[in-house]
């Protein structure tokens, strides 16, 4: 038990001597450090919003939260990212697709960054309870008083294959709109 509390103890003090760089950081950083929002860059960005498409309302909800990256073969850090979370209701208010009770680290939505010399903010979308779909979303506000934002989704799913139990649907389940305004509610 003494040892636990031991090295409980050095990892909190070697994570809080970690190096801390700005958001838009497009380099390699050294381990353990942290990409923060030092600007709060993100937080317009928080909250709920939506939209209709296709007789159907689109409710997103994204929030800013910090993310340990482990992608990077021996180079883990963190980084403040937007996660998101979404509702979809059908005309009649019957819920299509719904997945706002995912914890943060399950979310099927989850930011990239801001595309370099832009204002639009990447994110990326994989959902496993439909065989996988993926795509890039790509947002940005489209007035000043960030009350409205632009969402374009690009699906980038290469194959559907025989086990996916949506393989011969017409129509393939559509769960995000592919453009839409959305506004904050």
């Amino acid at each position: 038990m003494k040892k636990i509390l031991i090295l409980l103890a050095l990892h909190f003090i070697l994570l809080s001597c970690a190096q801390i760089f700005p958001l838009n950081t497009n380099t390699d950083v050294p381990n353990n450090s942290y990409i923060k929002d030092l600007n709060n860059e993100l937080l317009p960005y928080e909250g709920t919003w939506s939209g209709i498409w296709n007789n159907k309302t689109f409710f997103l909800n994204l929030k800013r939260v910090k993310k340990y990256m482990d992608h990077k073969e021996n180079n883990p850090y963190y980084k403040d990212v937007i996660v998101g979370r979404f509702k979809v209701l059908n005309s009649s208010g019957n819920i299509l697709y719904d997945n706002t009770g995912l914890v943060d680290q399950d979310t099927k939505i989850e930011g990239i960054g801001f595309i370099k010399n832009t204002s639009k903010y990447t994110l990326f979308y994989v959902d496993p309870d439909i065989c996988n779909i993926s795509g890039n979303i790509y947002i940005d506000f489209v007035n000043t008083s960030n009350t409205q934002l632009n969402w374009k989704f690009m699906d980038t799913t290469d194959i559907i294959d025989s086990s996916c139990q949506y393989y011969n649907s017409n129509p393939f389940p559509q769960p995000l709109p592919k453009n839409v305004i959305l506004t904050k509610q």
